[in-house]
């Protein structure tokens, strides 16, 4: 009898938690098996939309800018991110300007920054080219519209953008540390050097991997930057998972693929996301 109450006081958050997971999934599966172009009836087709995605070179392609996007952003991130933590960790008065300056990539709209980063980056007139161009590389360079060089200029911006919020979580835990570990490492005539990497690093590491994985996930499923950067051009050279499922649902009008392409991705996430934790966790216990 007594259970009867706390369902009822559960039972608004289990409807808020099916109305916005729960159902969206179980839609997005099941048009994921179908053939809908945005109105009408679902016409049920199995598993067309996965055996088409097999041999769709854009898919493919879609595939391979994503994991050197994620891959490229992740790595810079977490390494910006990690050394702007260990520099605003050092009890001086300079910290808290330094955190203040850092977070601030952060309140800016992405596609504020994108429109900022676009016209910085254009031949002649932006400013990174005329800096670039001052140093012997050339203002006239069109970073943008060169296929080798588009990517790279994206992953450059994802980093300088996204770089805040893990460096917040990486400065708490550094926060987080007994001063007395580092006080004792001291005494012992450690250095700066050696405090970082040997007593440090060993204990926010089980907060580095969970921001690790998480920025990847954040990565992989980028969208509003790269979409205001690029549309995904030139030549599909930018051309992410996101883009190629948002370009086959409200471009092409094709739901069903879009979502295959939205399922595949969760369960690779999903999968890459359970394993990390668990490596984390083992190598934790070995420790």
């Amino acid at each position: 009898m007594t259970l009867v109450p706390v369902l009822f006081a559960c039972l608004p958050a289990l409807l808020l938690l099916v109305a916005t997971f729960l159902l969206p999934i179980i839609s997005t599966l099941r048009l994921s098996f179908s053939q809908w172009p945005g109105v009408g009836p679902v016409e049920w087709v199995g598993l067309k939309k996965y055996s088409e995605l097999v041999v769709n070179p854009d898919f493919h392609s879609s595939i391979k800018v994503t994991i050197v996007f994620s891959i490229l952003s992740t790595i810079g991130v977490m390494l910006s991110a990690l050394l702007m933590g260990l520099a605003a960790s050092r009890k001086r008065r300079s910290d808290e300007p330094l955190r203040a300056i850092w977070f601030l990539p952060a309140i800016a709209p992405a596609t504020a920054m994108a429109v900022f980063w676009t016209i910085s980056v254009q031949p002649e007139i932006g400013v990174v080219t005329q800096l670039m161009g001052k140093i012997g590389l050339g203002r006239d360079s069109a970073w943008l519209s060169e296929p080798s060089t588009a990517l790279y200029v994206v992953v450059a911006v994802s980093i300088w953008a996204s770089a805040s919020f893990p460096f917040l979580l990486i400065v708490g835990a550094i926060d987080r540390i007994d001063p007395e570990v580092l006080e004792a490492a001291k005494v012992d005539g450690a250095g700066e050097w050696q405090q970082n990497r040997f007593f440090i690093l060993p204990l926010i590491q089980p907060v580095l991997v969970v921001v690790t994985v998480l920025q990847f996930i954040w990565s992989f499923n980028g969208f509003s930057l790269i979409w205001a950067m690029t549309r995904g051009g030139p030549v599909d050279s930018t051309s992410v998972l996101s883009i190629f499922q948002y370009k086959q649902a409200f471009m092409f009008g094709d739901f069903g693929t879009a979502s295959a392409v939205g399922v595949l991705g969760t369960i690779f996430l999903l999968t890459l996301g359970v394993l990390s934790l668990r490596l984390a966790k083992s190598r934790t216990a070995i420790q």
